[in-house]
């Protein structure tokens, strides 16, 4: 879903002035905001992607996230008023992002427009599919096995892709540490699977082969 969902062209431009959005651009790798860091904005991805992370308590990386053009992110931290960024969000390639100012997303405007409910109706959608999407984590990262947690993340992509062949948005890297695993660990476990004939990938484009 996407927070402009049910809002033209004209609406949006209006309502981007309306709501003072400022637009910047970052390099592949930059640091949007870093844990800690002073957080008052909501921001949507106009164009690129956005990796959210933070360290566990032995340091090891967790990615909580990723997300891509017409996405959303800090806007339950804003809204909650936890102005310290939790995590840190960073461009995976070169990206533009869309701040929205969020005490004007709540301030009824003086043209009282009806694309501006709509605005805050579809963030509260988002924020409640955001927590169902967390539900689903949680049940990832509680099976035991690594096999178990490989399956549940590629059986989710296909169901997500509706396609037989699905890409999984991850380097190997990212994705040992998506699903709390070593990433030798991660490959070598793939491998045996696709000896035996569980699934099918090349690099990032991941298939289940048909019985």
């Amino acid at each position: 879903m996407n927070i402009f969902d049910g809002i033209n062209d004209d609406e949006f431009e209006l309502l981007t002035k309306c709501l003072q959005a400022v637009k910047k651009t970052y390099k592949k790798d930059e640091i949007i905001f870093d844990i800690g860091d002073l957080v008052t904005s909501a921001a949507y991805i106009l164009e690129g992607s956005v990796q959210l992370a933070k360290d566990d308590y032995t340091g090891n990386k967790i990615i909580i996230n990723h997300l891509s053009k017409g996405d959303t992110f800090a806007e339950a931290m804003v809204f909650a008023g936890l102005e310290e960024s939790a995590v840190c969000a960073k461009a995976i390639e070169e990206s533009c992002i869309l701040f929205l100012n969020f005490e004007k997303i709540f301030s009824i405007c003086s043209n009282r427009c009806r694309f501006h409910k709509k605005l805050i109706s579809n963030i509260i959608k988002i924020i409640s599919l955001k927590n169902l999407d967390l539900r689903e984590r949680i049940e990832l990262l509680s099976k035991k096995s690594l096999r178990e947690r490989i399956l549940y993340m590629l059986h989710k992509a296909k169901l997500n892709s509706k396609s037989s062949i699905f890409k999984i948005p991850f380097s190997r890297e990212q994705m040992a540490e998506y699903i709390c695993a070593d990433r030798s660990a991660l490959s070598r476990e793939l491998s045996r699977m696709k000896r035996e004939g569980l699934i099918d990938y090349h690099k990032n484009m991941f298939k289940f082969p048909k019985n």
